[in-house]
């Protein structure tokens, strides 16, 4: 027991030590710092090489290097407290950069715009495009339109007035800018609206076919009291224009009719989604319309990022009224629940969703594939469920068993992805059906023969299918008189499918 003391003693010793790095900070000589600024590791090489930033016998090129990259670090970081602002170490960074004739030295300026300082040395170190960028996007809107040429870039040269508030001479530039741009139309009609100038400001919104210019135009006929022309335009609009329609449809009696949008703007990326949700679910109660309730319930839980539940109201809610799926399934396929929706929707229009359509495009595109093939082969496939798994092992949306996976990857020039990961099934999926259309070509087929022949591989396999081929002579014989029944009937499914798919709006 005697020794316990000093055990305890040298454990407090130990917890007391420093690592390296921090132990030269904390001693603070110019060596010991350099050494941590140059060859340290984490926070501790950020905050050495700071200190150095003051330290005149330090070269300045060096120093600047060391403030270039702490107000880099503290910019990226974007702490709170006291001395961790990065506009005060970019102040210090920006002259010393200067100093050494960095070329950095404009990006460091850059960052303190639009102070005058920053405003003056941009004006020293700059010129041309890269300047009139920067002090538009610095807001430097005065310096801007003292060093921009006549006639050039009148874009910038009318958004800069516009936001001065000098309306009027902004529009001349506007319609220069219209003129090479009908972007330049929003603004010319934002400006005109400014200076109370409202029908012409309707008309250059019209020239600009964009929502943005649907929302203008509703605000403008909102305010001239033109409520019914106004509501058509917001609904074709932003979600800005959405949430106002919904409010003055509410106000004028008509929740009816503010129920729908309220939905749609639930489903929307934007900062109304969740208050749709909520207020969708209020006016639904209110209004008495089950369906409308339903929706707005599930909408409203999945704002309030809880899927799970989402997912079990929907599914409580066919189970209870199996007669009600046509106004389900959507909500079904909204919640990724493909496989339940198409089983509940089968055999209507409804059943074959348009599931990963942007990754189903955007790969069919890259292959030269119909999207409409590729939506029917992963719909036969696997009802689009990426967690499908077959009594064989084949895996995901497009059911690839681990070997022709493989394949695939070599094929792509890449190690195996998850076969489970729904953008990798299509992407491989699109790669696997082009090449086996090409496969086929090289068999001496072409359309509709060439078509099925890939198909039919994609299930029985590439080899199967040859052999077929070349002992029956010919792909509709083979067709018929091939030994297995389950490529026969899954070249009728997908065929089946991509009819429907094409058929279908």
């Amino acid at each position: 027991m005697r020794w316990l003391p000093l055990l305890l003693l040298l454990s407090a010793c130990r917890a007391q030590e420093l690592p390296p790095d921090y132990a030269f900070l904390r001693r603070g000589s110019v060596a010991e710092l350099r050494q941590v600024a140059l060859a340290g590791e984490g926070y501790a090489r950020m905050l050495a090489g700071w200190r150095l930033v003051e330290r005149e016998e330090v070269p300045l090129a060096e120093r600047a290097e060391y403030a270039w990259r702490y107000a880099l670090f503290l910019e990226g970081a974007r702490a709170f407290g006291p001395g961790w602002e990065a506009q005060a170490a970019w102040r210090v960074a920006a002259p010393l950069l200067e100093a050494a004739r960095d070329p950095r030295a404009f990006s460091a300026w850059e960052r303190l715009l639009p102070e005058e300082e920053a405003v003056a040395a941009l004006l020293r170190l700059g010129a041309g495009e890269r300047l009139w960028e920067s002090l538009f996007r610095g807001r430097a809107y005065e310096a801007l339109l003292q060093v921009l040429p006549p006639g050039v870039r009148p874009e910038l040269r009318a958004q800069a007035l516009f936001r001065l508030g000098r309306y009027r001479e902004a529009l001349p530039h506007y319609q220069a800018w219209a003129e090479a741009d009908p972007r330049g139309f929003l603004g010319l009609g934002y400006a005109l609206w400014r200076l109370g100038r409202r029908e012409e400001a309707l008309a250059a919104f019209a020239r600009y076919p964009h929502p943005e210019a649907r929302y203008a135009q509703g605000r403008v006929l909102e305010e001239l009291g033109r409520v019914e022309e106004a509501l058509a335009f917001y609904r074709g609009s932003t979600p800005e224009g959405l949430w106002r329609a919904t409010a003055l449809l509410e106000r004028l009696g008509r929740g009816g009719e503010a129920l729908p949008l309220y939905l749609e703007l639930a489903r929307t990326p934007s900062p109304y989604a969740d208050d749709a949700a909520l207020r969708a679910l209020v006016l639904a109660e209110a209004l008495g319309d089950a369906e409308a309730r339903e929706a707005a319930r599930v909408e409203a839980l999945l704002e309030a990022g809880e899927e799970d539940f989402a997912r079990g109201e929907a599914r409580y809610l066919l189970w209870q009224r199996l007669e009600a799926w046509p106004h389900l399934v959507p909500l079904f396929y909204r919640l990724g629940l493909y496989r339940e929706g198409i089983r509940a929707a089968w055999p209507t229009t409804l059943a074959y969703p348009r599931a990963y359509r942007a990754w189903v495009e955007a790969y069919a595109l890259k292959e030269g594939l119909d999207p409409n093939l590729l939506f029917a082969l992963l719909h036969v496939e696997s009802r689009f469920d990426p967690h499908a798994v077959s009594p064989t092992g084949a895996l995901g949306l497009a059911q690839f068993l681990r070997g022709t996976w493989a394949d695939v990857a070599r094929m792509l020039g890449e190690a195996p992805a998850d076969p489970l990961d729904p953008e990798s099934a299509i992407r491989y999926a699109a790669r696997y059906l082009r090449w086996l259309l090409e496969r086929c070509e090289a068999l001496g087929l072409g359309g509709v023969e060439q078509l099925a022949c890939a198909i039919t591989a994609y299930n029985g396999g590439i080899g199967y299918t040859a052999r077929g081929l070349a002992r029956e002579g010919s792909f509709f014989a083979f067709f018929r008189f091939q030994e297995r029944d389950e490529p026969r009937e899954y070249l009728g499914k997908v065929l089946s499918a991509y009819a429907a798919y094409r058929a279908i709006p």
